[in-house]
Parts: structure tokens; C-alpha cells; sequence
């Protein structure tokens, strides 16, 4: 029987937050342990921002994406790949998850080139290489990455986690890319969850400014996963516990599903 590989964006309250950080863990364990491929790319805003704080560094936002400038970006590089990184590793190798941390640095995993010069060192991803968590997955490890990739000259991008998990599920042809957030979904203009969109709903709902702020490249991610490969998207709540294992193993109608 063929190992679905699941590709999942942890981050938000699910990270942050003991109980359900460690309920997440848990249920990683139990869907290994069903035979799912499983690579996890997680986030850190709340810590690059806490960081940042201490250091009197002002942080910007433009469209969800931190405006990072060369001390940003060593913050970040700092927090992601070592601080958070780690951190993630060892909460789930406390629960019998084989986890193993790497950044999109790490055998050119992902190349990505500036996005807008307002933006600074913010990078979109150019290309993606998943030789190294392939070879993680078959040795039955969890790749853990932290979304920070490689420019054209070597130097280092912050990547958004969403953008980077995204990018990584079309290059897996993953069957399931999960976005964890910590809202139920995509939105209405009442505040009703959405259960499923398509690429023309979300440009309108976008253009309407329902889908804004850091929503907007959540449904960017879903949408470049699809067209690279990757079969099926969703946006789970990542506050409700073992939502990602009762939409993975019991089908359950959670989320906001998205569909080219």
C-alpha cells in the first residue's frame, strides 16, 4: 500500500501554545505510526517579533510578509533555524516522532530570489530541491524544516512559512498539504467559515478585501501546492485538538478546502 506524504505548516497557537503543541505531537506520532509520510515546515513570527523587541528592532508587515532588513534577517535566521527549529525537534521527539531539523538552506533545498525591494530580504521561492527530506523520509525521519532559503549569491531569504510549505508540497507531489492556522478556516464577510474555494472565489473574495493580511498567502500557498503537484489543500484551525488527525484519518469535514 502506497505511504501517503503529508507536508504540514505548524505554526500559530498549535505551536505556541503547551497543551495543544503537545497534543499535535501526539497525533503525529499515531498517523507515523499509520504509515504517513510526514514533513512538517514550521514558523516563528511570534518569536522573531519577541527577538526583535528586546533588540528595540521595529517590526513591518506589508501583505502578511515581515519587511526584513539585513539585522531582520539575522534575527530570523537566528530564531528559525536554531531557537525554534530545535525546539520543534525535541517536543516531538519526546512523543517517539523520529524528527530531524534542517532549513531550506540545507542542501539547496530551497533557492528563492528577492520578491520586492520594499520587502528586503523576503524572498519567493525559485526552486526546490527535495532530494534531502526525501532521503529523511525513507529513512523513516520526519523533516522538520525552517522556511529560510538560499539567494542567487548565497546570501540568506526569510521565506514565509506558508509560501515555503507550500513550495515543498507541489515538489513531494504530497497528497495532503495542511496549512495549521489559528482561525477555523478562510473566512466570510459575516465571519462564517468557508468549507471550500476555488482559484476564481478566492481572487474575488481578495479583491473584496475579505481575504487580506496574512490570509492572503495562505490561499497563495494552497494554490501554487495544487499546480505543482500536490493533490489536495486545506486550511485547518490548529486550536482544536487532533483536528489534523481527524481530517486525515476519519475524513472529517474541518477547514476550509482549497481547489485550483
Amino acid at each position: 500500500m502506497t505511504q501517503p506524504t503529508v507536508v504540514i505548516k505548524y505554526g500559530g497557537h498549535a505551536m505556541d501554545k503547551p497543551e495543544l503543541s503537545e497534543a499535535f505531537a501526539t497525533d503525529l506520532a499515531h498517523l507515523a505510526g499509520q504509515g504517513m509520510r510526514l514533513v512538517v515546515v514550521h514558523g516563528g513570527g511570534p518569536q522573531i517579533s519577541a527577538l526583535l523587541a528586546r533588540l528595540r528592532v521595529e517590526s513591518r508587515f506589508v501583505d502578511g510578509l515581515r519587511v526584513t532588513d539585513e539585522a531582520t534577517m539575522q534575527a530570523v535566521e537566528m530564531v528559525l533555524c536554531g531557537q525554534v527549529n530545535k525546539a520543534v525537534v525535541s517536543g516531538f521527539s519526546r512523543h517517539g516522532v523520529r524528527a530531524a531539523g534542517i532549513s531550506g538552506r540545507d542542501g539547496n533545498l530551497l533557492r528563492a530570489r528577492r520578491k520586492n525591494p520594499a520587502l528586503g530580504l523576503v524572498g519567493e521561492v525559485t526552486e526546490v530541491d527535495p532530494a534531502l527530506p526525501r532521503c529523511l523520509l525513507d529513512a523513516g525521519f520526519l523533516p522538520v524544516v525552517a522556511p529560510v532559503a538560499s539567494g542567487p549569491d548565497g546570501e540568506a531569504l526569510n521565506i514565509n512559512a506558508d509560501t515555503a510549505a507550500g513550495a515543498l508540497a507541489g515538489a513531494l507531489a504530497a497528497e495532503y498539504f495542511v496549512l495549521i492556522s489559528d482561525v477555523p478556516g478562510v473566512l466570510n464577510a459575516d465571519g462564517r467559515l468557508i468549507p471550500g474555494l476555488n482559484r476564481a472565489e478566492i481572487a474575488r473574495l481578495k479583491e473584496d478585501g475579505v481575504i487580506s493580511g496574512g490570509m492572503i498567502p495562505k490561499v497563495e500557498a494552497c494554490l501554487n501546492a495544487l499546480d505543482a503537484g500536490c493533490s489536495r489543500a486545506l486550511i485547518l484551525d490548529g486550536r482544536a485538538q487532533s483536528s489534523l488527525r481527524r481530517y486525515l484519518l476519519d475524513d472529517a469535514p474541518l477547514g476550509t478546502v482549497v481547489v485550483s
